[in-house]
């Protein structure tokens, strides 16, 4: 099978939005009228950000939902995707399965796959997702990291620490075992994408949580200039046993505080809106909880910006933001 003879077997479809899509150098699209675009792109390598053992049906849809979080985030509705394949060599079966997986999460928000690349080498999956948000005047209606204000109540939907006990659990990292439940939440994410819509009208920021729980709240307080205590009694999770187990109470703590590969919606919105919420994430169905409060940042004070307090408002020490690439 040759490169092209994949893309068109696996990859092509008529486009349902794009103007033009797959078949010509380039795609062509346009918002729809009072709407801009927002773009996001991700990476997944193997063994990097997914272990070789991932069926390829969940990679598929994987691929697809840890980009529609990025939009999520931004309280955008996906349109468009794009692909990018690098692959050792060409495996039907393997294609097969990651195309059908991958298709499924599209189909699931009738998003146009309108073009992207295929080479040989490492495997390697990038997907750039486009989606939309209207315009008010001349400014995109979309949320940002850069409006926590405070006095604003902090947000997490789902729960923490799920993914990363999971991966841990399966690399031998935590000597101890997942349950079905935990493995899905690391290799089957589900981005919430209609929660980001609806909160466009409520939250003040949001951002989704890819490589851990401080790591995000240190990016919205930076960008919004504020500080933001976090109640670790407070934080959603599974991982009950292990934090009741002295042998397994540190790498809990962890993957509730640094882990990644979440990808739960993390926000801030005033305190008067706080039933209203509390109604959205139960009739989204994902659960979740307020987390702690955004307050005044003193700027004297660079370690003030992100603070975790135990129940009786001590601050807890904690050494590390999240995932980091390059660290």
């Amino acid at each position: 099978m040759t490169e092209f003879e994949l893309i068109d077997r696996f990859f092509t479809r008529p486009p349902q939005n794009a103007l033009i899509g797959v078949g010509d150098d380039a795609a062509i699209i346009a918002p729809s009228p009072g709407h801009a675009l927002v773009v996001t792109t991700d990476t997944m390598i193997e063994g990097r950000h997914f272990l070789p053992t991932l069926d390829p049906v969940k990679l598929g849809r994987r691929l697809v939902q840890v980009n529609l979080s990025d939009l999520a985030a931004m309280g955008a509705a996906p349109k468009y995707a794009m692909l990018s394949l690098v692959l050792p060599r060409i495996d039907e079966t393997w294609i097969a399965k990651f195309a059908e997986g991958m298709w499924r999460a599209l189909d699931e928000y009738e998003i146009d796959l309108i073009g992207g690349n295929t080479t040989r080498g490492p495997l390697a999956l990038t997907l750039t997702a486009y989606g939309e948000v209207p315009l008010v005047g001349a400014r995109p209606h979309a949320l940002l990291r850069s409006g926590a204000q405070s006095g604003d109540e902090l947000w997490v939907s789902g729960s923490l620490g799920d993914a990363g006990w999971a991966l841990g659990c399966m690399t031998g990292t935590i000597n101890a075992n997942a349950t079905r439940e935990q493995i899905a939440k690391y290799e089957s994410p589900t981005a919430r994408v209609s929660l980001g819509h609806a909160l466009r009208e409520i939250a003040t920021s949001c951002i989704d949580i890819s490589d851990g729980l401080l790591s995000e709240a240190h990016h919205i307080a930076k960008a919004s200039d504020v500080a933001i205590d976090i109640e670790f009694a407070q934080l959603p999770t599974t991982l009950h046993e292990a934090f009741a187990d002295a042998r397994y109470r540190e790498a809990a703590t962890h993957c509730l505080l640094a882990t990644g590969d979440a990808y739960e919606l993390l926000f801030t919105a005033p305190a008067s809106a706080h039933s209203a919420i509390a109604s959205l994430l139960r009739s989204e169905a994902t659960g979740g909880a307020c987390i702690g409060r955004v307050r005044l940042h003193d700027a004297a004070n660079v370690r003030d910006r992100v603070q975790v307090l135990d129940s009786t408002g001590r601050i807890i020490e904690f050494s590390g933001l999240g995932w980091d690439h390059f660290a």
